[in-house]
């Protein structure tokens, strides 16, 4: 039954969406009649949950494509729309590479710093060259963004695509005489291989976390803080997961960089800060970390000077720690790049 009212919805929203279609992207010359022949369904509709929340997903096709000189024509588009028959809203998510969807599926990420539910479309081009005779595949990640009742479909295009993925190429190299397989041109291929990322990254923390343990462990008779180690990124760890370690190595006045809303461009203001105005911790624990989302890592090293670089994937919170080293690191500056 569920199923059935699925279908029947989707069916709604098409009759609605139809009229909003037609006109995207050709706003720039009269309609006519033959406008609504330069969009086509490229895959059925598709509705995506997050709990109780619904959205239906729509692929379109440009059939504008190869007709057109002088400007880049994308083989398709990505659209979502709410699922309210009574006041649909069209939304524009991402175009597509290729000519050809060959599968949409879901997959869930289970690791905090990608953690979500994200759909997937897996596309792909026939392509015939002098050296090269077959298919290319585009994996391309949507992930769905759930805020208070809505949901939305995004598309990050800041976000490091898995390159194995991306420009898979499966056919015949015409050049060397062999035939080229990609490994990821079916859904469920690429869910494994996105499987075994989520797990590569789970076991990659936890030797982390097993490294700063190490890092940290030190003798409960001993009241004065020490250089936990000359080692930057030893010492870094040490310094971020306890607030003591940082009233220690914190130079003082510690000079701060924040970025400020100007006209017409953000500008940087400088200050120093020292005694009661600096609030520890100034860099916040693995644990705060994972549950803001927020990611630490070293930028730089180069000598006595290293940076060291806290941000929270897909957003401006951005920030920037650095250090110098005399007898042990201190940080010496904070940027904050953050609006």
């Amino acid at each position: 039954m569920s199923i059935n009212k699925e279908v029947m919805e989707v069916t709604r929203f098409s009759s609605c969406v139809c009229m909003f279609v037609s006109i995207i992207g050709f706003t720039a010359q009269p309609a006519t009649a033959d406008d609504l022949q330069t969009i086509e369904q490229m895959h059925p509709p598709v509705v995506a949950s997050v709990g109780e929340q619904k959205i239906t997903v729509l692929f379109l096709k440009n059939t504008l494509k190869g007709q057109t000189t002088g400007t880049y024509v994308p083989g398709g588009e990505v659209f979502y729309t709410t699922m309210s028959p009574t006041k649909p809203e069209l939304s524009f998510v991402a175009p597509l590479i290729g000519d050809e969807i060959a599968s949409v599926f879901f997959f869930e990420r289970k690791f905090p710093e990608r953690a979500g539910k994200s759909l997937y479309v897996l596309t792909k081009l026939k392509e015939s060259y002098s050296n090269f005779e077959g298919y290319t595949y585009w994996t391309l990640e949507l992930p769905l963004i759930k805020q208070g009742e809505q949901l939305s479909l995004r598309f990050f295009r800041g976000d490091p695509p898995d390159p194995e993925l991306q420009d898979c190429r499966d056919g015949r190299d015409l050049e060397n005489g062999v035939d080229v397989v990609c490994a990821y041109k079916d859904a469920a291929s690429i869910k494994k291989r996105l499987a075994d990322l989520d797990a590569k990254n789970f076991a990659d923390s936890k030797l982390q976390q097993d490294t700063r343990q190490k890092a940290l462990k030190t003798d409960d008779d001993v009241t004065s803080v020490k250089c936990p180690s000359p080692n930057f990124s030893t010492f870094l760890l040490a310094f971020s997961e306890r607030a003591e370690v940082q009233k220690a190595f914190v130079q003082q006045p510690l000079k701060m960089v924040t970025t400020v809303a100007g006209d017409p461009e953000p500008e940087m203001q400088k200050s120093s800060l020292s005694g009661d105005q600096l609030k520890f911790p100034i860099i916040p624990d693995l644990a705060k970390r994972e549950t803001q989302g927020l990611t630490l890592t070293v930028k730089e090293e180069q000598g006595d000077h290293a940076i060291a670089i806290l941000q929270k994937p897909d957003t401006d919170y951005v920030f920037e720690y650095r250090f110098v080293r005399g007898q042990c690191w201190r940080l010496e500056e904070v940027m904050d790049y953050s609006l």
